[in-house]
This record gives structure tokens, sequence and C-alpha cells, in this order.
């Protein structure tokens, strides 16, 4: 295994696109482009699913929380929940604390619908799995699960977070080639 010298050597050594953030956003953005299509073959968005997931998940969920569980607003959550319930995959009743809030359940057509939707991520995720192997697939999810910590850690509202200490030492490397094309067109 590498020392953390050789994984700084690297880092320093990279361009953008080598980055692990860039990393990070490129293979998030080909699993979604995967599940898009993936559940397009049966009618179904992410949003959609994240939102039926959730319901199944969490029984007697309101909108606002369904939103923050989903990873979007609670205006997007009502567009989406207007649509699933037009669809016949949830019903909504007042909760029974009274009030305006309503709590949503599955229908039976929403639990068969999630049930299709997640054999197809499950296929995705098989499908990484037997590329990897085991042990790279689970030491995928262990570091995934600590750089989302480490980034969620610094992701609150302060004054300073926890990387401002690494930002002065952040080499000369890191900014980007002058060409003589790119220093004519800054000119």
């Amino acid at each position: 295994m590498a020392d953390s010298s050789d994984a700084l050597s690297r880092l320093e050594e990279l361009s953008v696109s080598g980055h692990l953030l860039s990393k990070l956003k490129h293979a998030q953005a080909a699993s979604r482009a995967a599940l898009e299509s993936e559940f397009a073959r049966i009618g179904i968005t992410i949003p959609q699913f994240l939102a039926l997931a959730n319901v199944d998940e969490n029984d007697d969920i309101s909108s606002a929380e369904l939103a923050r569980k989903s990873y979007c607003s609670p205006q997007a959550m009502i567009t989406i929940v207007a649509r699933l319930e037009a669809a016949g995959l949830v019903s909504r009743a007042p909760a029974a604390g009274g009030g305006r809030s309503l709590v949503m359940r599955l229908t039976p057509k929403g639990t068969e619908l999630l049930r299709s939707a997640r054999a197809h991520a499950y296929a995705i995720e098989r499908f990484i799995l037997d590329r990897l192997g085991n042990a790279q697939y689970l030491a995928l999810l262990d570091a995934l699960d600590r750089v989302t910590a480490a980034l969620s850690e610094g992701a609150t509202v302060t004054k300073t977070t926890p990387w401002d200490a690494y930002l002065e030492n952040a080499p000369a490397v890191l900014e980007p080639e002058r060409t003589p094309q790119r220093a004519r067109k800054r000119a």
C-alpha cells in the first residue's frame, strides 16, 4: 500500500480531472446516467424513486420530511408527490395529530413499482461489484462513507472549515499551465 507521501505527491501532480473531488463528480454523473436509463425503462425518475423508497421506509412521513430525506426542496417535492399521487403510487391522509399535515403511504401499485426500481438499482450495483470484486467493492463503500463524513464535518456554516489549514500549503503546481495559446487569451 502506498504511503501518504505518495498520495500527496500524486495530488500535487494531477490536473483538475484527476483530483478526487472531480473523480467523485464523474462517478456520480455516471451512476446517475445509469440509474436514469434503467428507471426510464419502467417509467420512473430518480427523484420519484427516492420519494417512493423514503415513503416505504418511513411510516406516515410528511412532505417536508420526505423532501429532506430525498435531497430536494419542499417545492420540488410538492410536484413529485402530486405526480406520484396522480399516478396512483402514493396516497395521502391527514396526520393522526390533526392540523394541516398530510402523511403518505405507498399504494399496492407504488409498492410494485418500487420493487421493480430496486431490482434495477440492484442490477447496477451487482454489475459494479462484479467489476471491482468483493474486497475493492467493500473498500470503496468504506472510503466513500469516510469521505462523506469528512466533507460533512466541514460543511457546517462556520467561519472556518477543517481544510482551511491546508489552503496556505496548496502547491503552486495547482496553477493551470500557461501555454502560449492560453497566455494570448488572457492578454
